[in-house]
């Protein structure tokens, strides 16, 4: 049962706005003060946390203590407006405050670093470890979206597969510790001239993928000349004797799944390596072109 409120809580508020989420936590916090003031010296304390925890969990851990302050200085503008006939100020009340205040901080930022580490095993699934590029998994959930997205608003996109050519001789006479390091410099030189709604995953060893949503097939070809060009020249500035086999095809409608679409991008690569490697072959589906 806990489970499952959890889950709905959690479906509810990741669905709105930071600003949303802020106003009803202080619509909450102002209505708990009011019950507060009519119920006298009962504490509701732990009522108090549902606001915390929601600005804590949903927007930031600096809201979040910033509602605690917000929480104790509520209750304390309740007892005083009944310390005429209810209340005695005694230092152990103030104790007590002090004690709300201590409570609502810890658990706030119990919950921020919670959902900071949820979020970082997260992203550590979907993450190839050695390069940061996504996964394979990761990518083809992303893919299946944008790939439905391109069928219902009839726009063209590209998938593009990379392999490394003689990539196996760089570990066998260099070592996998400068393997890896020429890896990282590979994913490197995407990021630097991908776009930030493109999608990059590392398929295998040496093998990647580039999704390229809202692409036709000139500005395609266009890109992927570059970024061979790219990737050649930092091979050649760190003498890393290393080719790239690159398959790129342009969907002008949408295939049936992200499988399909990545399996045309590699027989396209599939022919440039046995074509003499190190090349790019284009195709804007219907109509075939070398890069």
């Amino acid at each position: 049962m806990f489970a499952r409120l959890h889950a709905k809580i959690i479906e509810i508020f990741s669905q709105r706005s930071p600003a949303t989420i802020v106003s009803f936590s202080l619509v909450f916090l102002i209505l708990l003060a009011w019950v507060d003031r009519i119920t006298g010296d009962y504490s509701l304390i732990v009522l108090y946390l549902v606001p915390v925890s929601l600005v804590a969990w949903f927007v930031s851990k600096p809201s979040g203590i910033l509602f605690c302050f917000l929480s104790v200085a509520l209750r304390i503008a309740a007892d005083e407006s009944l310390s005429s006939f209810s209340f005695d100020h005694s230092m152990l009340h103030y104790w007590n405050n002090l004690i709300e205040f201590l409570f609502l901080l810890i658990m706030s930022l119990l919950f921020s670093a919670l959902r900071k580490n949820l979020e970082n095993e997260k992203k550590l699934a979907s993450r190839d470890p050695l390069t940061g590029a996504m996964n394979r998994r990761s990518f083809f959930d992303l893919a299946e979206y944008e790939i439905n997205r391109s069928r219902r608003y009839g726009i063209p996109f590209t998938v593009a597969y990379i392999d490394l050519d003689n990539f196996k001789e760089i570990n066998d006479r260099l070592g996998h510790k400068i393997g890896d390091q020429l890896l990282v410099s590979v994913v490197s030189t995407f990021r630097e001239n991908i776009r930030s709604t493109d999608i990059l995953a590392r398929f295998g060893g040496d093998e990647f993928v580039i999704l390229l949503p809202e692409t036709h097939g000139q500005a395609a070809a266009g890109f992927m000349n570059k970024m061979h060009n790219q990737l050649n020249l930092s091979m050649q500035q760190n003498k890393w004797p290393v080719g790239f086999s690159i398959g790129a095809a342009t969907y002008l409608h949408a295939p049936d799944s992200a499988d399909q679409a990545i399996h045309q991008a590699d027989e396209l690569m599939y022919k440039v390596k046995h074509s003499g490697k190190n090349g790019l072959l284009h195709e804007e589906i219907g109509e075939e072109t070398n890069g």
